[in-house]
């Protein structure tokens, strides 16, 4: 595994100031693969996953309505939604997110997809309590968040050239910048059920990766603003890869960046 520099060292490579090299490759072919599975389950689950007719994203448009309408925004914003943009935005309290992320047909949905995210990380990562796990998912959101991962270049050609779909295909990198806070809405979700339970590491580190990758994706490729003080530097890289590693065991200091995040995002400003 490598050192907790390598996401940064990934960042100075696309950059022309280092050769691809030894680990660098393995690391960078490693993260691909964790996110490209993590979309073949999901938004392209009719490529890679038929068989679940879009379950774990938003169904198949018959049979299958999807897990993730249950409280993600698509064609209509549910209930957990709105608690949740209303507490991130700091207009109302934890409460009432918690009371609509409890109700039994969004519970069951949230906790669902938590199981799969689940076995797919310790698939890929393995235990989230280990420090060196931490250090290297932390790598691996920066490096998405700063588009530095390698090509998805045989996904992409899986889609025909009038799928919409093909363009965003052919990296791996977010090009929906809500998805950030989606994915961050779900972990907060599953904490406002469970608490703290056997698998509480997984998710705070998902959270904090969540926090190091948005502000990475905003600085880095222009999506949002983000906070004044970064700049697509490789000083910044190395005080996100910190302060993700610290945030990985901060539940709470986790949510709250990525709520201050969605400020940022919403009006310009943090408060």
């Amino acid at each position: 595994m490598l050192s907790t520099a390598s996401g940064v060292a990934m960042v100075k490579r696309e950059a022309g100031m280092q050769p691809a090299m030894g680990g660098l490759v393995e690391a960078s072919n490693r993260y691909a693969a964790w996110f490209h599975e993590l979309d073949a389950w999901t938004q392209y689950w009719d490529i890679y996953h038929p068989e679940t007719n879009g379950r774990y994203h938003f169904g198949n448009g018959t049979t299958e309505l999807g897990l993730l309408r249950k409280f993600l925004r698509r064609e209509q914003r549910p209930a957990a939604f709105n608690a949740w943009v209303r507490m991130a935005l700091a207009l109302d309290g934890r409460a009432k997110f918690v009371e609509e992320a409890r109700l039994p047909e969004v519970a069951a949905a949230v906790l669902e997809v938590d199981r799969l995210v689940s076995r797919l990380f310790k698939q890929h990562f393995g235990d989230a309590a280990d420090p060196g796990v931490q250090a290297d998912y932390i790598n691996a959101m920066l490096c998405f968040g700063c588009d530095t991962l390698p090509p998805a270049i045989e996904r992409a050609e899986q889609f025909s050239d009038s799928d919409p779909r093909k363009q965003a295909a052919a990296r791996y990198a977010m090009e929906n910048d809500l998805v950030w806070f989606s994915c961050a809405l779900h972990l907060e979700a599953v904490h406002a059920i469970y608490g703290v339970d056997e698998d509480h590491a997984r998710r705070t580190l998902m959270l904090a990766g969540i926090a190091v990758g948005c502000s990475a994706d905003f600085v880095w490729r222009g999506h949002r603003q983000s906070r004044p003080e970064y700049s697509r530097d490789f000083q910044t890289a190395y005080l996100l890869r910190n302060m993700g590693v610290d945030w990985a065991n901060d539940f709470r200091a986790a949510r709250t960046e990525v709520h201050a995040l969605f400020r940022i995002r919403e009006w310009g400003r943090e408060a």
